[in-house]
Formats: structure tokens, sequence, C-alpha cells
């Protein structure tokens, strides 16, 4: 009896019960799990805008910024992100009934995350954005962003077409000077030219664009008309419904022409523009259904995106 307590007191020594490493694993295990959780929600709030918003500022800041190493790439799209998910937070906090008839897997409709929790997460991101911001030395685009989302989301200036493409033109500024960056604005090391020349250059381009976005980004309101009845917003196909959607192949078309032939582009580039921007605005008026005017949106995006490097690229 004594030497089978020994061997079994032995046993137990020799032999630790595997509880606490099954715990610990599964403790591992449930907090990456909630990690991905949560960092996929946060991917679900921008989804929907990193083609309209997250890559064409991308294009324009790498394009813009005259500094050449790709190190610069990853802070850069960090910063549009973060201020991207910012906006996104403040407008999905406001508009869940819009968004459960429009886009119902949405972290919010869904049931992912409460407008509570998201609110709270929407200011905690104001903070880290103006403190990732002042790193960058970008902090007076960070404070500008901050202002237009404040205006377009909380004040209510989405709610008719012309304030709302104002807001979104000052937006698009904001996020594509934030993007290019302090010492790319400063002219340091550029690729072409003086310094003095690339940052007039840029800054003539954040104009365009802006001037661009101003008369055309209703071309993102086509697909959620339904939604934006619900919540009583005056978007341009709400308030002019066909007139609206024959403007966008003009439009399109006499920008391609105007912008190629201001920065001096090839008859290549000019045509591809045109190929670009006047098929997209062409669909707006054939098809009007949420999918194809999805679909159509998708293209206007890529032509955005040719729109941000054409002043860098037409010499080329």
């Amino acid at each position: 009896m004594l030497g089978a307590a020994g061997l079994f007191h032995s046993t137990l020594v020799s032999s630790p019960l595997p509880i606490t490493p099954v715990r610990l694993d599964l403790g591992v295990s449930r907090i990456c799990k909630q990690l991905y959780g949560f960092a996929y929600t946060l991917w679900l709030f921008t989804f929907s805008d990193l083609k309209t918003v997250f890559f064409p500022t991308l294009v324009f800041g790498t394009a813009a910024a005259p500094i050449s190493s790709t190190s610069q790439l990853v802070p850069r799209a960090i910063w549009i992100w973060i201020h991207l998910l910012q906006f996104c937070l403040s407008n999905q906090c406001l508009s869940p009934a819009e968004d459960a008839s429009n886009k119902p897997w949405r972290p919010i409709p869904s049931g992912r995350i409460t407008v509570g929790s998201a609110r709270l997460l929407r200011w905690t991101m104001l903070v880290v954005c103006l403190l990732v911001s002042a790193h960058y030395g970008v902090v007076a685009q960070s404070i500008a962003l901050a202002l237009g989302t404040l205006a377009h989301n909380e004040l209510g200036m989405d709610a008719a077409w012309l304030p709302r493409n104002v807001c979104n033109a000052v937006g698009y500024a904001a996020f594509n000077a934030g993007a290019t960056g302090k010492r790319a604005l400063a002219g340091l090391t550029p690729r072409t030219g003086g310094g003095e020349e690339h940052k007039a250059m840029a800054v003539a381009a954040q104009v365009l664009n802006a001037l661009v976005i101003v008369s055309t980004i209703q071309a993102q309101d086509f697909q959620d008309t339904a939604g934006d009845r619900l919540t009583g917003r005056r978007t341009l196909p709400i308030v002019f419904p066909r007139c609206s959607r024959w403007t966008m192949p003009v439009l399109l078309a006499a920008w391609s022409t105007f912008l190629a032939t201001y920065w001096r582009a090839s008859a290549v580039h000019a045509a591809v523009l045109v190929a670009m921007g006047a098929p997209a605005g062409v669909r707006f008026v054939l098809y009007d259904s949420a999918s194809a005017d999805r679909q159509s949106y998708r293209m206007y995006n890529l032509w955005l995106c040719a729109v941000h490097v054409t002043p860098f690229v037409a010499g080329y």
C-alpha cells in the first residue's frame, strides 16, 4: 500500500495535470478572437468608404509627395485610415436607421456594436488622430478634418445637397493635404523641378480636386436615395432626380478634357481620362437601380484616382 501510494505521489509530481495550460490556451484564444472581432468591426465601419476616400487619397498623397521613399507609404495609409474611421464613426452613430435600409451589414445595424459604444469610440478617435498627426506634423490638416466631420455630421450640414457637397470637397482637400505631409509640402527633395514648383503644383492639384468633388460627388448619393429619403436628407438625386443624372456624363467628360489641357497631358493621357469618365457618367443615365448605381460609382472612383495622379504623371 505504501509503495502504491508513493508511486501515485510520484506520478502526480512528475506528470502535472494539463488543466492550467488548457485554460491559458483558451484564454489566449479568446483574447485573440475578441481582438480580431474588434478589428473587423472597425474595418466594417470604413469598408464602403475605402474606394471613396482611402484609395484616391493614398494615390494622391503618394503621387504628390516629393519624397520617393516607399517607407512613407504605410504611415500615410495609417493616417488616412484612422481619420476615415473617425468620420465613419461620427456619421454612422447618427444614421443607424439609414444604414439599416442601405447597408444593414454595418456594425451598428448588424448589432456588432451599440450606438453608445460607437459614440465613445468616435470621440476617442479624435484624440488618437490629433496625437498621430502631431507626430507627423500635420495637426492643422487633422483639425480641419475634425471640424469638417463635425459640420457634416453632428451639425447636420449633410442634410441639403449644396453644404453637403461643399463639406465633402473640404474634407477631400484636408485628406489630400494631410496625406501629402508637412515635409512634402515644404518642398524637400522633390522628384521634379524645384521644391517651390512642386509645392505650387501640389496646391493647385488640391484646389482643382476640391472643385471636381464639389461638382461631381453626388455620384455617391444615387445608390442611397431610399435611406436618404428615410432620414429627410435632400441630396441632388432626390431634389433633381433626372437632371442630376444627365449632368454626370457632361461633368465627367468636361473635367477630363479641362484637366488634361490644364496639366498639358499627352493626347493618350487625355483620351484615357475621357474613356474612364464618360462611360461612368453615361451609366448613371442609362441605369438607375441601386446595384447599377453602385457599379457606376465604382467606375467614378477609378476615374477619380486617375484625376488625382494626372498632375504628376501628365508629363511622362
